[in-house]
């Protein structure tokens, strides 16, 4: 009989013998996948300096500079804006890492405030969470003024 085999079934396999140790490919992540995981990680970490140095030059901050305004002045929309606004919505309002800002010009004075304090746009919809909270955050280091609000805002109504 060719192909027949005699004697009792075999068992199914049930791994290594009882105290012999398995091979470190077997229990954890084999060099390959560690080799890929570590790299998308670095790749990641210089996506995002990448990221964030990009905003500060489009900002005009890269080196941290403060901008404020001189008691009893008006202040500056668009030096205000470059500040705390350039890095995610561009140098031109156009939009970069955030969006384009070309609707929150045309929105109230309470609109807009309420937008950039409390990140809910005027009709109740609630920004992106990496929208900062500038009644928490601060504009320049202090709270911002109403006085501060209104310049950016009309900073933006003079961008096309």
């Amino acid at each position: 009989m060719s192909g027949s085999r005699t004697g009792p079934p075999a068992a199914p396999h049930a791994g290594p013998p009882a105290g012999s140790l398995t091979s470190p490919e077997d229990r954890w992540f084999t060099r390959r996948q560690v080799t890929a995981f570590m790299t998308v990680l670095a790749l990641a970490a210089a996506l995002g300096t990448a990221a964030y140095q990009a905003g500060e030059r489009l900002a005009g901050t890269a080196g941290g500079a403060v901008v404020t305004a001189a008691t009893g002045t008006v202040p500056d929309g668009g030096a205000l804006y470059a500040g705390n606004c350039a890095g995610c919505h561009g140098a031109d309002a156009g939009g970069a890492l955030g969006p384009a800002l070309s609707a929150p010009a045309g929105w109230s004075a309470a609109g807009f405030t309420q937008a950039v304090l409390h990140g809910r746009t005027p009709d109740g919809r609630t920004l992106s969470a990496v929208m900062p909270r500038f009644d928490a955050a601060g504009l320049d280091g202090s709270a911002p003024t109403q006085a501060q609000l209104n310049a950016i805002q009309a900073y933006l109504n003079t961008r096309p």
